[in-house]
């Protein structure tokens, strides 16, 4: 990217010096805040001044004086301090960071310190309002025990009340004639993938006879709600949810005494139907378990507030006027409830203070990749064609801005020309010292592109993906290569496919512009020599599927050093799970796997339900066969445990490094006996190394950032694609 002299810009460079200071704010307020759940939850003393926040409201104006916009704001306001008040004066009647609570007499296992001291967290949030909170603590650290023993001490705590007092529940019948919703006990709502598990949890640290469970899962669920609330927990999913708030299912009939959200953060969007729906349900205390609350922004935070019904924060204009805001005064409000609701510990925190001594080392890998002669010569063409491709978008969406600026202002306008100016400079870097004849570049430029298809952003997407596969084994792309081979997209993204010959012959690059400059950076990367063979020529033979680069049964430069890196831990007798975004490329590994005589199992979106658990309890039997397990990234990236192994092989890249590092937690977790090895396989002078770099942005602009995978997160500025690209 060429240096740019501020001073030579027509608006003296004001508008990147103001784009710059608004994301410099917003990056220096998201770190106040996540610095904040991370450490004033551990706090003796409240670490909030009340006088700060009842300064702090007298920011918030009415945006307008009209007698009803000042009787809501009024209310409004009156509600939140209320509610702030009590939030803050709660804090001085949370337990600290050393008061531990005594286990459940019927739990097989000793809690772990940091465990124990979460139980004592959760009994008072259970008294206070509203009943529950976000328990966020890191991946790995045991929440889903640490909720069973929650579950189990309240049990004993009423069976011990009976007998002291006698049991004055209220009847049944009587319940059910005036029309009230039965009382019930726990409702788990978790990922489908993690029922099962769950349900073994209870089974490993439980004593028999102790917990009653019902699975309210596939065709055979129970439909009578007076049946589930007579148990002491039931585990179902999402999806069920959603299904029975659709029909007022029995999951809606009853008041449960608890719910417990696993994996919450899937309902962070407030607007899906499954998000509306848990929020629905009828229950005494809401808890939200996730170690990710916030993924993208701080509005991830409201759609936890609303299924604890937090009031008023739980009604969206209440958030965005006395919380979404960028004074101060917004940013302690926002603190106030995150310290009195959410509990957040780290591996490391707890490792510094010598607190979490269980977890062995664990060793980090970045292992280099080298193409050869063939898959290089692949890469290279569908690059050059990306590149062009990439070129013609950038080129519409200028010709589209201009066109909109000229609606809007005119051609003659002083603000016209600024804005093509700067729509111009931000898409094609051009030298400044021409900028009077700005517009006309642009134009003899776009000129040139006016008889090329019009280039969707999905397209750009799909190059992208390719890009990516083909680091992994250029089969992958087998599909777009002609349309009668045309298999769709595996993995975690859906988008259109596209004919690359097809577009190889629509897309015109060989005419040439006035100046010589200018068509180089039109065709920057492609041939200048306009004698040459065409590039939708060149790339036919090379881009057939008849060429034998593209055989399921070659080994890619990247399987064969993952299989020879797998070869030596099979060796040493340990256990290696393998994880993709793409299953097609599993079934690839297992092919080799297969003739090396290693016994495997692949656990994807295609495995059914009921048989994941036992996957995951054979490979974690040291005393099976089975030595690797093929994991698809988003199938089996969260909630898992497989300390079975202790390698962990990541062979592509993700745009979020969070979706990784929660695979990474998968074997790095408590329960892992052996020390761990993550191993990352890249390849170099490739579209990898530059996803590499924005993962290691992305990390060091939220070092202390609560977040874990999916999905708007990937979302991609025209500057991260121009660097993707090499452009």
């Amino acid at each position: 990217m060429k240096a740019v002299n501020l001073e030579n810009l027509q608006d003296k460079g004001e508008l990147l010096k103001n784009r710059h200071k608004k994301l410099k704010e917003e990056l220096d307020k998201e770190r106040t805040l996540f610095n904040q759940m991370s450490v004033n939850n551990d706090k003796s003393t409240n670490p909030l001044a009340w006088e700060d926040l009842q300064l702090g409201s007298v920011a918030v104006q009415p945006k307008t004086f009209g007698r009803q916009a000042l009787e809501t704001y009024n209310s409004q306001k009156a509600l939140t301090m209320d509610r702030l008040q009590q939030l803050h004066g709660s804090l001085n009647t949370a337990p600290d960071e050393n008061i531990f609570a005594e286990p459940p007499k019927k739990l097989k296992v000793e809690l772990m310190p940091h465990q124990r001291r979460a139980l004592a967290w959760l009994i008072w949030r259970e008294k206070q309002k509203p009943s529950g909170g976000i328990l966020a603590d890191d991946m790995g650290l045991g929440k889903t025990l640490t909720m069973i023993s929650l579950i189990l001490k309240d049990k004993q705590e009423q069976e011990e009340e009976n007998q002291n007092h006698g049991n004055n529940s209220e009847d049944e019948e009587n319940s059910e004639r005036r029309g009230y919703k039965y009382k019930g006990g726990t409702l788990v709502v978790c990922p489908a993938s993690l029922v099962q598990q769950w349900e073994g949890e209870v089974a490993k640290h439980v004593k028999k006879n102790i917990l009653g469970i019902e699975l309210y899962y596939g065709t055979n669920r129970e439909q009578r709600a007076k049946r589930l609330a007579r148990q002491d927990m039931v585990i179902t999913t999402y999806g069920l949810v959603k299904t029975d708030s659709d029909k007022n299912g029995p999951l809606f009939n009853v008041r449960w005494k608890r719910i417990i959200l696993d994996e919450a953060h899937q309902i962070r969007n407030h607007k899906t139907q499954s998000s509306v729906a848990v929020c629905n349900l009828s229950a005494k205390s809401r808890w939200a378990l996730t170690g990710t609350p916030v993924h993208n922004k701080e509005l991830d935070l409201y759609s936890l507030l609303k299924f604890l019904r937090c009031s008023p924060f739980d009604d969206l204009g209440v958030w965005k006027r006395w919380i979404d805001r960028k004074d101060s005064g917004g940013q302690l409000r926002l603190n106030t409830v995150i310290a009195s609701l959410l509990l957040r510990r780290t591996k490391e925190q707890l490792y510094q203070k010598g607190a979490l001594d269980c977890l062995p080392k664990k060793q980090w890998d970045l292992i280099t990749v080298n193409f050869d002669k063939e898959e290089l010569n692949v890469y290279q063409k569908i690059l050059l064609f990306s590149k062009a491709l990439f070129h013609q978008f950038l080129c519409q969406k200028a010709y589209k801005n201009a066109d909109r600026a000229m609606e809007a202002y005119g051609p003659s306008t002083g603000k016209f020309k600024h804005f093509v100016y700067c729509s111009f400079w931000i898409f094609y870097f051009l030298d400044n010292s021409n900028k009077e004849n700005m517009y006309m570049k642009m134009h003899k430029m776009l000129k040139v592109h006016m008889n090329v298809k019009e280039v969707k952003q999905t397209d750009i997407l799909v190059l992208l993906l390719r890009l990516r596969q083909i680091c992994c084994h250029p089969s992958l792309i087998k599909g777009m290569l002609s349309e009668d081979e045309c298999d769709g997209l595996s993995g975690d993204e859906s988008l259109e496919e596209l004919n690359i010959l097809d577009k190889l012959q629509n897309l015109n690059l060989n005419e040439e512009l006035d100046n010589q400059e200018e068509q180089q950076n039109v065709a920057e990367g492609l041939s200048t020599n306009q004698e040459e063979v065409p590039l939708a020529e060149a790339a036919k033979s090379i881009l057939s599927s008849s060429n034998p680069v593209f055989s399921k049964d070659r080994k890619s430069s990247k399987i064969n050093a993952i299989l020879n890196r797998l070869k030596d831990i099979m060796s040493t007798g340990d256990k290696a799970v393998v994880v993709s975004q793409w299953p097609t490329l599993l079934q690839l590994f297992g092919i080799h796997l297969k003739e090396y005589g290693i016994v495997f199992d692949q656990f994807d979106g295609s495995l059914p339900m009921l048989k994941r658990q036992e996957v995951v309890t054979k490979f974690n039997d040291p005393y099976s066969k089975t030595r690797v397990l093929l994991l698809s990234l988003t199938a089996g990236g969260v909630g898992l445990n497989l300390v079975g192994a202790n390698h962990l092989l990541l062979t592509d890249l993700h745009w979020n490094p969070q979706l990784e590092q929660q695979a990474q937690d998968r074997i790095y977790r408590v329960g892992q006996k052996k020390s761990v090895n993550i191993y990352k396989f890249m390849v170099v002078d490739s579209i990898e190394e530059r996803i590499k770099g924005l993962q290691d942005k992305k990390m060091d602009m939220a070092e202390n950032v609560l977040t874990g995978a999916k999905t708007n997160q990937n979302k991609l500025s025209l500057n991260d694609l121009r660097m993707l690209f090499e452009m």
